[in-house]
């Protein structure tokens, strides 16, 4: 199980908090699977997350932390905000390649534009298609203004520019929606 940090919105802003050493902003209140006592620090473990910048500028590797409940013997890991549990591109890059296939690009014009394959692009569109009424619900009781919009392509154009994917996939993570 993860946890998502709120407010981390960028790799960099993430790895420059993690370099100053201010830890506690990390440390979790509570264990996910039990609701127990603060859980132990367990390390950490590299991301490869930065898949834009070219190999001399990478922002890799970025450390997750690690957490342990003494209480249920789990371990959890807490992501930033701008890095999704199960994919490799960050919310950033996927929100543009999403807007810009919304604006009417074809999937190739994108792909020319964002580094993914027109094949993820496609991905994505189709995943965020399919779980467009449990997003628009559960972003619904945050913002009840977006309940105006019936379709997938005018709601989130206007999600977006009212908040990032990241935020939106935060709070719907935090509803116990799953996110990719």
């Amino acid at each position: 199980m993860l946890g998502i940090l709120a407010g981390f919105i960028s790799l960099i802003q993430y790895k420059n908090s993690v370099e100053s050493g201010l830890n506690d902003i990390f440390r979790l209140e509570q264990c996910f699977y039990c609701g127990k006592s603060k859980p132990w620090r367990h390390g950490t473990y590299p991301r490869e997350s930065d898949r834009i910048n070219p190999s001399n500028e990478s922002l890799n590797s970025i450390l997750i932390h690690r957490y342990y409940c003494p209480t249920c013997g789990k371990t959890c890991s807490v992501l930033p905000e701008c890095i999704p549990p199960r994919r490799w591109y960050l919310w950033e890059t996927q929100q543009v390649a999403i807007l810009l296939f919304f604006l009417g690009s074809s999937a190739r014009a994108v792909e020319q534009q964002v580094k993914p394959s027109r094949h993820t692009i496609m991905r994505w569109i189709s995943w965020l298609v399919g779980q467009f009424k449990l997003h628009k619900d559960t972003l619904c009781n945050h913002f009840p203004s977006f309940g105006v919009f019936t379709e997938p392509t005018s709601f989130w154009s206007h999600v977006f520019n009212k908040l990032s994917l990241s935020t939106a996939m935060r709070l719907c993570h935090a509803s116990g929606v799953s996110i990719p």
